[in-house]
């Protein structure tokens, strides 16, 4: 993630999205945010451009638009510059929803410090929770920097997250045609992790939702689609 776009639709879609799922679900105990905040300075002109796209979400239907107090956290979310201020808003929301939020390492997230990051988040993974990560891109390309999350690290957590978890990812579409790149990557997704990934997009940006368990997997499913049918500008797959 990247303190540029705190509090934009993305923001909106994803929180809003993991509400609906921890609502929809009560298996889970928690939701384990992993931020993966870069180091990235903030560009005041694109901080303006998210505050512009915010103000038009709900006349254009944006994913989350109808959750208002969702709204209002990321009104405030926008006038943060500050990392510990926004993971406290995150948790404020959350608390409010009765929902337990466990925001693991909220230090600044490095190519060079990868392994140490992750090897601390191992330590620390509950069971029975939705595991959310939050690179600032998606996954890694020819040549990944700190805003790409690695394959080996997808690896890492799938393996190490307990069968009544399920590991939600965020991905920025890239300049190219989204379908062959949906079904290129759920299937790099489903070799490391051992189950096909679920899908939902925004035709902007795209969660990859992986669940082994395959009761799990087909309530995630269903959960997933009605979500969908909230938001026109909502797709969701089953597995792909």
């Amino acid at each position: 993630m990247n303190r540029t776009f705190f509090g934009d639709t993305r923001d909106l879609f994803k929180f809003d999205l993991v509400r609906h799922i921890m609502k929809a679900m009560p298996v889970f105990d928690s939701f384990t945010f992993i931020p993966m905040l870069t180091d990235t300075p903030l560009q005041a002109g694109r901080k303006k451009s998210a505050v512009r796209d915010l103000k038009k979400a709900t006349k254009l239907g944006r994913a989350g638009s109808q959750n208002r107090d969702l709204v209002t956290h990321m009104e405030r979310l926008q006038e943060i510059d500050n990392d510990l201020e926004y993971f406290q808003t995150i948790h404020d929301y959350f608390k409010k929803e009765n929902i337990l939020v466990d925001i693991l390492h909220k230090e600044q997230f490095s190519h060079q410090g990868r392994s140490r990051y992750f090897d601390t988040i191992l330590s620390r993974l509950p069971k029975k929770t939705l595991i959310f990560l939050d690179p600032d891109i998606g996954l890694e390309e020819s040549r990944p920097t700190e805003k790409h999350l690695l394959f080996e690290e997808v690896e890492r957590i799938a393996k190490g997250m307990d069968d009544h978890s399920i590991l939600v990812i965020y991905q920025h579409f890239p300049r190219l045609k989204h379908d062959g790149y949906v079904r290129h990557r759920c299937s790099q997704l489903a070799e490391i992790a051992g189950a096909d990934p679920l899908t939902i997009t925004d035709n902007e940006i795209v969660f990859f939702l992986i669940a082994r368990n395959e009761k799990l997997k087909s309530r995630l499913e269903a959960v997933l689609e009605l979500y969908a049918d909230t938001y026109p500008v909502l797709s969701s797959s089953g597995s792909c």
